[in-house]
């Protein structure tokens, strides 16, 4: 199981892999994306492509984060000001994704809220890493090493150590 965006992989935002792009059309609750979406929230290309639902595609959004950000979407989309939040998915496969996200809700000529897009970017193991105390710092930082050098010893006990530390 690898961490995307915490430090095991090196999956930076200037990867144009790591940047998806999606169109929320709201009064039909109808979500498209591109590849890069699918992947990030563990969605079809196909059940984008014919519009998703965003309560499936934001299913997997980390229990702690998942409210602040369903928060900070409806006032996006109350007040028409832009959207950006960080938080944490776990992926159907058991991936852990950093994300940043941006977006905005466009209206229609009678100001009712229609299209909300944006972006969604795996966040680079860097900057995710940036937000974290110094001993989970240093310990994701070690790890990344120990995994690139395939240390694997070492990349298993600095693992533990980083459960032992909650993170």
């Amino acid at each position: 199981m690898s961490d995307v965006g915490s430090g095991e992989e090196d999956t930076g935002s200037d990867d144009p892999n790591s940047l998806g792009f999606y169109s929320w059309v709201v009064p039909e609750n109808k979500v498209y994306g591109d590849q890069v979406i699918a992947d990030i929230f563990g969605v079809s290309e196909e059940e984008l492509a014919a519009g998703a639902p965003i309560e499936r595609v934001i299913r997997y959004i980390n229990e702690g984060d998942r409210q602040r950000v369903a928060k900070a979407i409806h006032d996006a989309i109350v007040g028409g000001g832009a959207y950006r939040e960080n938080y944490r998915l776990t992926h159907p496969d058991g991936r852990r994704i950093d994300v940043i996200a941006n977006g905005r809700c466009l209206r229609d000529a009678e100001g009712v809220p229609y299209i909300y897009s944006g972006t969604v970017a795996i966040q680079s193991a860097a900057a995710a890493v940036a937000a974290t105390d110094p001993l989970e710092r240093h310990c994701r930082a070690a790890l990344w090493l120990a995994t690139k050098r395939r240390q694997m010893l070492a990349a298993r006990y600095l693992t533990s150590a980083l459960n032992v530390l909650g993170k």
